[in-house]
């Protein structure tokens, strides 16, 4: 086969790898570079490839096993929650950290999805910042069967092949990790409500934490990434708000300029940095009943870039 029939036979398969990637190590910035070592290993093993009809299981095979060979070098990747008790929300952020962080990923990424409605409230979901830390908490063989079976919709056969596991190890592992993310399910609203989400918006935007706090959920959680510090429920959160938030917003005011990452609503923060607003951070927000229940405000440079956004807004 030569590239130029490579690249068509494995070319429409190339962004929802990319999310498969993301998926399995929680990294949206490392997630080209597995595509691209899949790719490649899938070149060199192309003769192996028997039925064409058969490349995107044989290509999530490949997939797969590069990711398995990348996180049995590395550390799991985690949220704040679930590396450390809740902050003092009368102190500032503990600004830095020895542990390596979940990364969003852009909504952009997600447009290569079916267009059946169903199917695409599915990919949502499986991107979702919740179900992609439940995810990291399994062993890495768990998280494999669990996305290749759940979420790919290959067979047991398939699952147990790819990872050279037999059939009862497969559905074993499958149990086991069903059980565990289900522990962690939870439920936000698939959409933010326009009207809600404009309130948030002025409020961030006019330091104005007292507005921001009305818009809480009792459960809210804040969390801050690379810094390990985070904030449960509503009265934490206020704290952290009105004595951090909010007085350092009046000094830099910040603009919010809507994106979207892991599915959901996100917006790009940009602060007022000597005369022009500076990208600081992807906040990505969900709500439940009406309120804003999670706040994943992610000071990450290095997934700015995928988000194709300017680093620079003029100030008005």
């Amino acid at each position: 086969m030569n590239v130029r029939a490579f690249e068509q036979l494995v070319g429409p398969y190339r962004d929802e790898l990319r999310v498969h990637c993301y998926r399995m190590l929680g990294s949206s910035h490392d997630a080209e570079d597995m595509v691209q070592e899949t790719l490649v290993r899938a070149w060199r093993a192309q003769q192996a490839l028997d039925e064409p009809r058969a490349v995107r299981a044989w290509l999530y095979r490949i997939g797969t096993n590069v990711c398995l060979d990348e996180l049995a070098r590395r550390r799991k990747r985690a949220i704040p929650a679930d590396v450390g008790p809740p902050g003092d929300p009368d102190a500032p952020p503990v600004p830095v950290s020895e542990h390596v962080w979940i990364e969003p990923c852009p909504n952009t990424w997600l447009c290569a999805g079916s267009s059946d409605p169903a199917s695409r409230i599915e990919i949502r979901e499986s991107v979702a910042l919740a179900f992609i830390a439940a995810l990291q908490l399994l062993t890495p063989a768990q998280r494999a069967v669990l996305l290749l079976r759940d979420v790919l919709g290959l067979s047991a056969e398939e699952v147990a092949d790819a990872l050279a596991m037999t059939v009862p190890a497969a559905k074993s592992a499958l149990h086991r990790a069903r059980a565990a993310v289900q522990e962690r399910a939870v439920a936000p609203d698939p959409d933010v409500d326009s009207q809600l989400l404009a309130r948030y918006v002025r409020a961030w935007e006019t330091a104005d934490a007292d507005a921001i706090v009305a818009l809480l959920h009792d459960e809210v959680v804040l969390a801050m990434p690379p810094s390990p510090t985070w904030f449960a429920g509503r009265t934490a959160t206020a704290g952290f708000m009105r004595g951090y938030v909010a007085p350092r917003a009046r000094m830099q005011p910040v603009r919010l300029i809507r994106t979207g990452a892991n599915g959901g609503t996100a917006f790009a923060v940009y602060r007022d940095q000597w005369g022009s607003f500076q990208l600081e951070a992807i906040q990505l927000v969900t709500a439940r009943a009406g309120a804003i229940v999670t706040i994943d405000y992610f000071l990450m440079p290095q997934v700015f870039d995928l988000f194709g956004l300017p680093r620079t807004l003029l100030s008005e």
